[in-house]
Formats: C-alpha cells, sequence, structure tokens
C-alpha cells in the first residue's frame, strides 16, 4: 500500500506569495486580510505505473484538488477526467501548439509534442508537469494571475508526486519522469522559482545512476532537453553545470542532423564544466588543445546543409549580419553552442610564453576581435530568426556573450531584441538585459 503524502500546511497562494501561512482553512490569514481567495492541494497517494490504467475514481468523490468551493483545481490522478475540464483542457492544448516545440528543437522525431501528451493522458506526473509550466507561460504571456495560481498548485503536486515516485525508483517509468522533470524545470525559470531545484537535482541524479541506454526514445529526448536547460542557466549564472559529463556521457559519432546537434552540446557542458566551474584549475596547453581539437572536427565534419547562408539586407537597419539556417536546430543548439564553446575556451587559453606589457596588449586586441565574432554570429542567428523555440534556446548564449560585443549600437539592439523575445515567449529576462546594458561594456576583457 503506497503512502499517501502529508497535507499540505500552506496554502497555494501564500506560497506563490513566498510569505508565511497560518494554515487555517478554509481561508487563511494573510488571504483574508488582503482579499485573496485561499487554494488547497489535497494531499496525494502515489499514482499508478504507467503500464496499468488509472484507477477510476469512486462514484461521488471530488476531483477537485482544492477545498475552496470558488476556484476548484482538477486532481491529476485521474488525467483522463481532468482534462474533461475546460480550463484544464485549454491549458494543455496550449502547451501542445506553442511550448512542445521548445524541447523538440533538435529532436525531428518531436517526442514532447507527439509522445508526452500522449503519456500524459495516463501518467498523473507527467499531466501535473504539464499543466504548471503551461498555464505559468499563460500567466507571464497574458498577465492573468489566476493562471500563476493554477501554475504553482499543480508545480507543488508535480514534486510531492516525483519524491514519492523516487522512494520506489526501480519501477517508476523512466523516460517519462525525465521529461516531467525538463518541464518542471522551465516552470521554476521561467517564475525564477529554485526553491524545489534541489528536488529535481536529486531526482535526475537517481534516475542517472540506474545507467540507462540512450537510444532514439523519450529518455533520450529528456536527456537532452535536460543538459540543455542546464546549459542554459550555467551561462546565465556563469558557473558549472549540475550535471557531471564523463565520457561514459558521450554521444556516439555524429551520423544525422541530430546527432550532431547533440554532440556539440555533450562538447559544450565538457567547456563549461571544465573551465566554467567553482574551484577548477587553470587549463594547461595540452588539455586545452585536446578540448579545441574537438570542437574543430565537429567543425569540419559538419554537413554542408549546416553552413549559415548570409542575406545582406534581410533585415533592414539591423547592425547585425542577416545570417541564417535552413533548420532551426542548424543555428541554434549546433552554431550557437559551438561559438560559445569556442569563446569559453578563447578565454581560457594558457599564455604559451611570458609576455611583456606591449605583447600583453596585443594579446588582449587579438582576444576581444575574436570574442567579438563569435557573439557577432551567436546573436545574428538569433535576430535573424523568426522561432520562438530558437530565442528561448539561445538566451543562455546571448547571455553569456553578448557582452562581448565592442559595438555599442549591437549591444542595444541586442536588448531589444531579447525583451521582445522575453515578451512572446513569456521568459524572464532582465536578468540578460542588465547585464548586457551599454554602462557594463567596461566588462569586457
Amino acid at each position: 500500500m503506497p503512502r499517501p503524502l502529508k497535507r499540505n500546511r500552506r496554502c497555494q497562494v501564500c506560497r506563490s506569495r513566498r510569505i508565511k501561512c497560518d494554515g487555517k482553512r478554509p481561508n487563511c490569514s494573510p488571504c483574508q486580510r488582503s482579499s485573496r481567495h485561499c487554494h488547497w492541494i489535497q494531499g496525494i497517494g502515489t499514482p499508478a505505473p504507467p503500464d496499468t490504467a488509472p484507477s477510476p475514481a469512486r462514484p461521488g468523490s471530488s476531483l477537485s484538488a482544492t477545498v475552496n468551493s470558488e476556484t476548484e483545481y482538477p486532481s491529476a490522478q485521474a488525467p483522463e477526467d481532468a482534462l474533461r475540464d475546460p480550463q484544464i483542457a485549454r491549458i494543455f492544448r496550449h502547451y501542445m501548439e506553442s511550448l512542445a516545440a521548445w524541447y523538440d528543437l533538435n529532436d525531428s522525431r518531436r517526442h514532447f509534442k507527439e509522445i508526452v501528451p500522449i503519456r500524459a493522458r495516463y501518467n498523473p506526473l507527467l499531466l501535473s508537469a504539464i499543466l504548471a509550466f503551461s498555464a505559468a507561460n499563460l500567466h507571464h504571456t497574458r498577465g492573468d494571475h489566476t493562471y500563476m495560481e493554477l501554475a504553482e498548485a499543480y508545480h507543488y503536486d508535480s514534486v510531492r508526486r516525483l519524491i514519492s515516485l523516487t522512494e520506489n525508483i526501480d519501477q517508476l517509468p523512466i523516460g517519462e519522469t525525465l521529461a516531467a522533470i525538463c518541464l518542471l524545470r522551465s516552470h521554476e525559470i521561467i517564475t525564477q522559482n529554485v526553491s524545489s531545484q534541489s528536488h529535481l537535482q536529486g531526482c535526475y541524479s537517481l534516475l542517472a545512476s540506474r545507467h540507462v541506454h540512450l537510444t532514439a526514445d523519450l529518455l533520450s529526448a529528456g536527456y537532452w532537453n535536460y543538459l540543455r536547460e542546464d546549459i542554459t542557466v550555467a551561462l546565465i549564472e556563469h558557473r558549472g553545470l549540475m550535471i557531471t559529463l564523463s565520457v561514459a556521457d558521450a554521444p556516439p559519432q555524429p551520423t544525422d542532423d541530430m546527432d550532431f546537434a547533440n554532440y556539440i552540446t555533450f562538447l559544450l557542458g565538457k567547456v563549461i564544466n571544465r573551465c566554467l566551474a567553482a574551484y577548477s584549475p587553470p587549463l594547461d596547453i595540452l588539455e586545452w588543445e585536446e578540448l579545441k581539437a574537438d570542437l574543430d572536427q565537429w567543425k569540419s565534419s559538419l554537413p554542408p546543409s549546416f553552413e549559415a547562408i548570409e542575406t545582406p539586407g534581410l533585415r533592414m537597419q539591423s547592425n547585425f549580419p542577416s545570417i541564417w539556417t535552413l533548420r532551426s536546430w542548424h543555428g541554434n543548439s549546433t552554431l550557437h553552442y559551438y561559438h560559445t564553446a569556442m569563446g569559453i575556451l578563447w578565454l581560457a587559453q594558457p599564455a604559451a610564453r611570458p609576455l611583456n606589457a606591449l605583447q600583453r596588449i596585443d594579446d588582449l586586441d587579438c582576444l576581444r576581435q575574436k570574442l567579438d565574432y563569435h557573439a557577432t554570429e551567436i546573436c545574428a542567428l538569433a535576430i535573424t530568426s523568426e522561432s520562438t523555440p530558437v530565442w528561448v534556446n539561445a538566451f543562455g548564449p546571448v547571455a553569456f556573450c553578448g557582452n562581448w560585443l565592442q559595438d555599442t549600437r549591437k549591444r542595444v539592439e541586442l536588448v531589444e531584441e531579447i525583451e521582445k523575445w522575453g515578451r512572446i515567449a513569456g521568459w524572464p529576462v532582465s536578468v540578460i538585459t542588465d547585464a548586457l546594458s551599454p554602462s557594463s561594456i567596461n566588462n569586457l576583457p
């Protein structure tokens, strides 16, 4: 018999506002003082394994995830019943129509659009994670606070289910669970809520400990998306990854476009962990040359279809070159990641010999030119694109490399573009734009 989770003692409104709650029901004191309606989520049990049908609700049992009669959230425990609710269906469809593409940018099989919604019809954790992320996105793009309250309720529900599932890790559906973790991490990124990030990282570590072979399935799609999300946050925060990468994690040598995208993701992750991790020792010349050789080999083996196309005047009055690629992933998780990795390596390059002052000046000028080139390529590819998934996946590289732009006009244009991307995608970009303001030009090497 699964052990039921403990009753939540803080209402979802107080959780969302990050204030102390006295747990008084049906309306707590803070909500009464602010004329807000309390939202409560009931305790849940561990859901049935995905290969079994969900238990039907008992006649007369409530599907509400709250006890407030004015705002009721259908429980994800019976997904088919929850999807009969019009609001839940709209939020679910918003994920399929607008958000799944964020994850399928490098996936020709479109697992997060085609497979995840199907699995969510019988997996309560996956459904709850979709609703949490999609509702949070709707809140940021439409400004309706009711979506945020619903998002917080399902986010809390998801984390509780996730913790419960990992108590019996050998029987959990690993691909679906990893997909849910990716969705929950996206929720935390766009809501700037890292309170349960330790739960997600701990759950990911448990999944990774099983050493499951990555194939072309939902598990593989979830793994690469989790790594890319980790890369995005690491680049924005200037730190190493939360994931530890080893030679055993390396994908096979690329044979198709998707393989090339995954391989450069792995190479960038290696460079980040080696060069940006706290207390990481400087690279010696041999290790630096080995990392650069990996990037050079990857670049030289790219098919001609990856080559960027330059069309002067495609974007009128832009300070960036108008360059674009045939497919979205060519320009994003391939060329974006390549230029980011190269920029980090140039910063980490050990001196081949001692330099005097004049030589050091020349060396710094050369470094600035290299960094400006890579930053320009990254930003130009993103700005020329009209794809929201491309913009979302470009936030990390642009945040890390945008400060390398030498031309103040480019930096001003970039900030304006990022603000536009943030409004359309519902992404919090102020931390990026603040760092890229023209006044931060002195932060350049």
